[in-house]
């Protein structure tokens, strides 16, 4: 029964998922901007999304605190924290002229929080790319060696 309904959780997510996408695909395109459907779907975006939000939260917590995670979870997300804040603290935050800052209403400290998240995209990008091709080499070679 459980596996039936987790399922059944699993398949309405991912349609609301798309469902999402495919609202924020008419937002990109601004096929909606201009008509009267622009509340419609606005509101009917936001609901989805703050409904997949509040799903994906309550799933992942309840996971962690039935399998006595929450320690390191708790862990894994002060480490985030404070790497955000150590590279919050790297970044420059001059990057772009003074000029375009105030143009987009913008201060230094916009700037660097910006430059901090940009480094944080790359970092986590890195990290998986090197997570990715480990687990594809590793049981390569851990059978080179129970062969030899």
């Amino acid at each position: 029964m459980k596996e039936k309904t987790d399922k059944l959780l699993t398949l309405c997510m991912m349609g609301l998922g798309v469902l999402c996408a495919v609202f924020a695909f008419l937002f990109a395109q601004n096929t909606v901007s201009n008509s009267a459907m622009f509340d419609i779907v606005f509101w009917l975006l936001l609901g989805i999304a703050g409904v997949s939000i509040a799903a994906i939260l309550y799933f992942m917590f309840k996971s962690i605190i039935s399998k006595g995670n929450l320690v390191k979870f708790l862990i894994g997300v002060a480490a985030a924290v404070a790497l955000v804040v150590v590279l919050y603290l790297i970044s420059s935050g001059s990057d772009v002229s003074i000029a375009l800052l105030e143009k987009n209403g913008l201060t230094t400290s916009g700037s660097k929080l910006i430059g901090a998240c940009c480094y944080m995209v790359y970092l986590i990008v890195i990290v998986a790319t090197v997570a990715i091709i480990a687990t594809e080499v590793m049981p390569k070679t851990n059978k080179k060696k129970k062969n030899k």
